[in-house]
């Protein structure tokens, strides 16, 4: 089982979050593993889809809506099964945006637990950054390090 938390404050009210994270079908610009996503069905506040993650593994998932509270989707079919929850909580004029996932992972990646984990973890955290940039209306910026050339690096 792999369990993760994230969570971090956003400096925008809580519909403006909401519109974001709701909109999962744009799943694919803020969470890295998400690289093809097809709904199957739609209902009032439900969607089944299926999608690819890294190109290789295809899951099925179902996905609630809370409206302007939470975002739950129950991993169904594939290599990772259980759940992840997107939760919006109001702070005066900010929000708190949560993600919790506990999931169960099959096929080879389960032999490296630790690994998967860490990639998991990194992705939620980028993944809110992200999300908390579109919010807050701040253009995304990759930080760049200076590059040395070879000779740079004997001379120091």
């Amino acid at each position: 089982m792999v369990e993760i938390r994230v969570k971090i404050q956003i400096d925008a009210p809580i519909g403006k979050v909401w519109n974001i994270i709701s909109q999962v079908d744009n799943d694919s610009e803020f969470w890295n593993l998400t690289k093809l996503l097809r709904n199957t069905s739609k209902k009032e506040n439900e969607i089944v889809r299926e999608i690819m993650l890294d190109k290789i593994d295809k899951c099925s998932q179902t996905i609630t809506f809370l409206p302007k509270e939470a975002v739950h989707t129950q991993w169904t079919k594939g290599a990772i099964t259980g759940t992840k929850d997107i939760s919006l909580t109001v702070l005066g004029s900010s929000t708190l945006l949560e993600a919790k996932m506990n999931y169960t992972i099959s096929g080879p990646s389960r032999f490296f637990p630790g690994k998967l984990k860490e990639k998991l973890q990194i992705e939620a955290e980028y993944a809110l950054d992200l999300i908390k940039e579109k919010s807050e209306g701040r253009p995304h910026v990759i930080p760049m390090e200076p590059r040395k050339f070879w000779a740079d690096m004997i001379r120091g």
